[in-house]
């Protein structure tokens, strides 16, 4: 796979990320309801412990995001091969997500090293 649609498939992956958290409680748990949807959002809604999870998943992600497309943008330019180092980013996040929502600590947490690694690692190939 090359890096351009690893960049592509990172971005599809903020705009389900964003969805998540709304859709397990407006569909699963039902502590959002549809109406508050189209509403001004002027009262705050209570949410589940799930939502807030997503949520804290979403911004874990927006963390190290801005650094992997700078890396994927360089790699691009540099010609430099780091497409498996990318593509294993995209796939921990992706599994990051699942983790966190349900709770799995110690799993997320290295699910999320071998995210981290794979940064470190591909700036290492600019060195």
């Amino acid at each position: 796979m090359t890096l351009e649609n690893i960049l592509i498939l990172s971005f599809l992956l903020v705009i389900i990320q964003i969805s998540v958290p709304v859709i397990i409680d407006l569909l699963i748990t039902n502590k959002i309801k549809f109406i508050y949807l189209f509403s001004s959002r002027d009262k705050d809604q209570e949410t589940s412990v799930f939502f807030a999870r997503a949520n804290r998943a979403l911004k874990n992600l927006f963390e190290t995001l801005p650094i992997f497309i700078g890396l994927v943008l360089i790699s691009i330019i540099k010609e430099v091969d780091n497409s498996s180092l990318a593509l294993l980013w995209l796939i921990s996040r992706t599994i990051y997500i699942p983790l966190y929502i349900f709770g799995i600590n110690y799993l997320r947490t290295a699910v999320w090293a071998i995210g981290l690694i794979c940064l470190i690692m591909m700036s290492i190939k600019f060195l």
